[in-house]
């Protein structure tokens, strides 16, 4: 029992150390506010014929507006943006057939909708008019990613199954057939110039979300640290960028009882940076914080514009606070989800 107490206080002294280090990425540029072009966004309330509840998460696929909600008897609403409509309401949580844990419509670039459960690892194809026709949709194909630890996939052109590991210490992606069958690993967490982050540290520290463009680049954005990196589809890193604030990771270590560790912010040091990633044809937007967790909802954030080689584009400062966002590229529309101080849709043209 002492052995496991010395082990634990030798974490978190480590972790506490980090913290008080100005560590920098290996191999990784920077940037600034300042080198990039400002544009001030100005949002407007969508009004729909139904009521929105309580969504957490948005997705739009030409015509139609996916809102994923929380607490609700069905967990999606699919609305018609030509007119706002509520179309159609779907899936419960549960473990039937035809029901989902922990759902999440994934990136596909083909006329279906992918929806892939974070805790099963299945991956289910539907058609926009079964989804259209049914409170409880059938799927049209269904795919087990065996020993799958992601909570995040895209489903490339050629239908190979790209999954973020940033579950598992070695960081990256899985790549599995169409099949659900693994066919390699590619990618990896970054490095430090100095020191190392024990596993614990990198899995809790460096968590980020991905986008990909389906041909031959994937964007990451890293939420306790302002890293984005560019991969190409064989894992080579082709950008490694840091900013615009260079902020630096910092995450307490803890025990979580018997031989488990854990891992938790650390107030006044642990900030909130990007969000997860979003595709908007050439470019890629990504919603970004930058402030201490404890209070970044007091403050309006903004969207940063790369291309797909990482290079800095725009930033656009948005008059509202939002936790998600969806890009519609072709007709230069944001829908965002915000929380303050009620569950809105924010519209935003750009």
């Amino acid at each position: 029992m002492r052995e496991k107490a010395l082990i634990i206080a030798a974490l978190i002294a480590i972790c506490f150390s980090s913290c008080n280090d100005r560590r920098y990425f290996v191999g990784a540029k920077t940037f600034q506010f300042q080198d990039l072009k400002t544009y001030k966004l100005e949002g407007s309330i969508m009004q729909f014929s139904d009521t929105i509840w309580h969504p957490v998460d948005i997705t739009v696929k030409d015509t139609l507006l996916f809102i994923k909600n929380r607490s609700t008897e069905y967990i999606y609403d699919i609305y018609n943006l030509n007119n706002n409509e509520k179309i159609n309401e779907c899936f419960k949580i549960g473990q039937g057939p035809n029901d989902f844990i922990f759902p999440l419509i994934v990136q596909s670039m083909d006329s279906s909708v992918w929806i892939y459960d974070g805790q099963t690892s299945v991956l289910k194809e539907y058609t926009v008019s079964g989804l259209l026709g049914s409170n409880f949709p059938v799927s049209i194909k269904t795919i087990s990613l065996r020993n799958n630890a992601s909570r995040k996939v895209a489903v490339l052109s050629d239908g190979t199954v790209l999954a973020s590991i940033n579950s598992l210490p070695r960081g990256g992606f899985d790549l599995y057939d169409s099949a659900g069958l693994f066919l390699d690993s590619i990618g990896s967490f970054p490095e430090f110039t100095s020191g190392k982050l024990s596993d614990m540290e990198k899995i809790m520290s460096l968590r980020c979300g991905f986008t990909t463009n389906m041909t031959d680049r994937i964007f990451l954005s890293y939420l306790f640290t302002d890293l984005i990196e560019v991969y190409d589809f064989k894992g080579n890193c082709i950008k490694r960028l840091h900013g615009p604030q260079q902020i630096q990771l910092a995450m307490e270590l803890q025990s979580a009882g018997g031989d488990n560790v854990g891992a938790r912010p650390v107030s006044g040091k642990t900030y909130k940076c990007y969000s997860s990633p979003v595709h908007a044809g050439n470019e890629v937007f990504a919603l970004y914080f930058g402030e201490l967790s404890e209070n970044y909802e007091e403050r309006d954030f903004k969207i940063i514009v790369f291309d797909w080689n990482g290079k800095p584009l725009r930033m656009y400062e948005l008059d509202t606070h939002l936790f998600t966002f969806t890009v519609d590229d072709k007709h230069r529309i944001i829908y965002g989800i915000t929380n303050s101080p009620e569950y809105r849709i924010i519209k935003f043209d750009y």
